[in-house]
């Protein structure tokens, strides 16, 4: 146990300083994640940041209202870092309220939010398992194992090691399923955090029969009870987002064409119906190539809407099928008789083979987001939850974009 670390004339509780330094790194994690998935990094902090500090506020007033006389001696020692003159429960439950208003108020979507904040919480579950450690908090049961710790008068099991070292081992996968947090490749949104908090919950469970001093709920101890409900809970979720459904999946794709552009956006819209379901298309937009050259080409553009079956990948193929059909050369970006890019896949957020969705144009470019927000009025990113008006006003592209026909079932009127 290092209950206090001595630094010269001050005295620092350890545990309070491991809880600090997880939530600083694991919030400089989420902001990593947050750019590869174009979530909004930012907002997700601030709720995080909102949420702590109304969680240790909450946990300390609640400790104080039922231990008043503890600090009659010292009234300053409300201040003290130390974790163990806080109320876990009452601080948890104003917290995380805390954090949801806020998240609510700047329209953070779940289930990407929940993505962005997995590292997050597998580095705060480290911490506190390691302020544990150090206060000598949630220890474990007498044995005679090699690598037992001396602790209160007796050899016991790490149990606190145990749940990191297992928790070190997720956070192991998950960066390199994820290549350092900049990829996630074809999963739908929550499927990441799911599969972590159940693997947390897992953990939970495992560690908590070597725990020495449980609260019991007849046999059973409280939190291993807790751990395995969530868990439950977590694997019906997780099926619910990782199975795929017999429905279709809604699916935005901007059009582009600068050769021969009005008759290959008609073509563009007839092979896409061929193959899928269409719902709704855009007018057509005069609009400048986004290089700037001085030859470029004038595109048009257009913004539609259709339903499909396929997965992602099979999606993009198809789409890659049609522009060469239409006569497309990879590679080169001159002569474009069809570009077709996947603006949004459902309500789905992932980085697969270096392609983000939703689109990063969508939020760079006017070309893209002034077809999408006649096409989708109310559309709101479901990355980072802003209004299409939003993204309009606080576009970085100020290239003119010009309506030159509006568009009744892929046809001109």
């Amino acid at each position: 146990m290092f209950p206090v670390i001595d630094l010269g004339p001050f005295a620092i509780q350890a545990p309070g300083l491991i809880l600090i330094l997880s939530f600083l790194f694991g919030s400089w994690l989420v902001g990593r994640l947050a750019r590869a998935l174009g979530t909004n990094g930012d907002a997700i902090e601030n709720s995080l940041l909102i949420g702590l500090l109304a969680g240790i506020l909450s946990a300390r007033i609640g400790f104080f209202l039922q231990n008043p006389t503890l600090f009659s001696d010292n009234p300053l020692s409300l201040l003290s870092l130390t974790p163990t003159m806080l109320t876990p429960g009452f601080g948890l439950l104003a917290g995380l309220l805390a954090a949801f208003i806020t998240a609510q108020k700047n329209h953070l979507p779940l289930w990407p939010t929940l993505d962005t904040l997995a590292p997050f919480i597998l580095v705060l579950f480290i911490g506190l398992h390691l302020a544990d450690l150090a206060d000598g908090r949630a220890y474990g049961l007498p044995t005679s194992l090699p690598w037992a710790v001396q602790l209160w008068g007796d050899l016991r099991h790490p149990v606190q090691l145990y749940a990191v070292i297992l928790a070190l081992c997720l956070t192991a996968c998950v960066l390199v399923r994820t290549r350092g947090l900049v990829e996630t490749g074809y999963l739908h949104s929550g499927v990441l955090s799911l599969i972590t908090f159940a693997a947390l919950a897992v953990i939970t469970i495992f560690t908590r029969a070597f725990v020495a001093e449980k609260n019991l709920l007849w046999r059973f101890d409280l939190l291993q009870l807790a751990a395995f409900a969530v868990l439950l809970l977590l694997l019906v979720a997780l099926y619910r987002r990782s199975v795929p459904t017999q429905g279709e999946t809604h699916v935005l794709v901007s059009m582009g064409s600068n050769i021969n552009p009005r008759e290959n956006l008609q073509k563009g819209y007839k092979y896409l119906s061929e193959e899928f379901v269409m719902l709704h298309a855009s007018s057509i937009y005069q609009t400048s190539d986004i290089r700037l050259k001085p030859d470029a080409r004038v595109f048009l553009n257009q913004a539609v809407e259709l339903k499909t079956k396929l997965p992602y990948p099979a999606l993009r193929e198809e789409l890659k099928s049609i522009e060469k059909h239409v006569g497309r050369e990879m590679g080169n970006k001159d002569i474009v008789p069809l570009d077709l890019d996947i603006l949004t896949y459902g309500d789905d957020v992932f980085v697969f083979s270096g392609h983000k969705v939703p689109d990063p144009h969508l939020k760079k470019y006017r070309y893209v987001a002034e077809p999408l927000a006649e096409l989708a009025p109310h559309f709101r990113h479901p990355a980072d939850g802003r209004s299409i008006q939003h993204i309009l006003n606080t576009l970085p592209d100020q290239s003119q974009v010009k309506k030159i026909s509006e568009v009744e079932n892929g046809t001109e009127r």
